[in-house]
């Protein structure tokens, strides 16, 4: 059996918890865009060498994210560089190389991270700050009950900034009323939890499942119940 993961977090310091959507309480996200290539017929080496190009490198994707353009240009300049691969899709399966919040099969829910998140909700404020892109949000706000889990929700898409930008955190400060310091941020991306960091902020990298609802339960348990 394997050991179960502690997390160093001081709980006196936390007054609100911030989460990440896609890798959090959605299974998938950079998992579905790794397994894309292998998908599609491109060899691994390859896919990680475009993968790198377009998420890394550019910034196609990340101007979907802040909203600054749309899905379908990104799908296109994808259709684009994979032909140059001698991989040929329509612009439906470009659309779709992540998947979709939307989708229940390829994007369950996480049950468990639901509870967590319920249950810290009755001890003190939580958020939801999320890269996402605006032909997602209808999708994912269905199956999302952001009123009942959320006192804040930050979309990169809707606010025009994306992690791990510095302005997209200060936001979610701003929007709390609450300095980073006083806040534990959860994201499945090192890159995300770096800049919170670096503003003051306590990080979790979600890894397991388990391990991070026995975190946040002993979290829960440290402070009382919201009157």
């Amino acid at each position: 059996m394997s050991q179960r993961k502690t997390f160093p977090i001081d709980a006196a310091r936390v007054r609100a918890v911030v989460f990440d959507l896609g890798g959090v309480f959605l299974e998938g996200g950079p998992s579905s865009v790794a397994a894309f290539g292998e998908r599609i017929g491109l060899a691994p080496e390859r896919w990680d060498a475009l993968r790198h190009e377009l998420f890394v490198l550019g910034d196609a994707w990340d101007r979907v994210e802040r909203g600054e353009a749309p899905l379908d240009a990104f799908a296109t300049l994808l259709r684009e560089r994979l032909a140059a691969e001698g991989v040929r899709i329509d612009q439906a399966e470009a659309r779709d190389f992540m998947g979709s919040p939307g989708d229940r099969a390829a994007m369950p829910v996480r049950p468990e991270i639901v509870a967590a998140c319920l249950a810290l909700r009755r001890r003190m404020p939580t958020a939801l700050l999320t890269n996402n892109i605006a032909e997602w949000r209808p999708a994912w706000r269905r199956r999302m009950d952001t009123a009942r889990l959320f006192d804040l929700v930050v979309d990169s898409s809707e606010v025009g900034t994306r992690k791990p930008e510095p302005a997209i955190y200060r936001l979610v400060e701003q929007g709390l009323g609450l300095p980073g310091a006083a806040l534990l941020f959860v994201d499945d991306l090192g890159v995300n939890l770096k800049t919170a960091r670096e503003l003051g902020w306590q990080t979790i990298k979600f890894e397991r499942t388990a391990d991070m609802v026995a975190a946040l339960d002993a979290l829960a348990a440290a402070h009382p119940v919201r009157r």
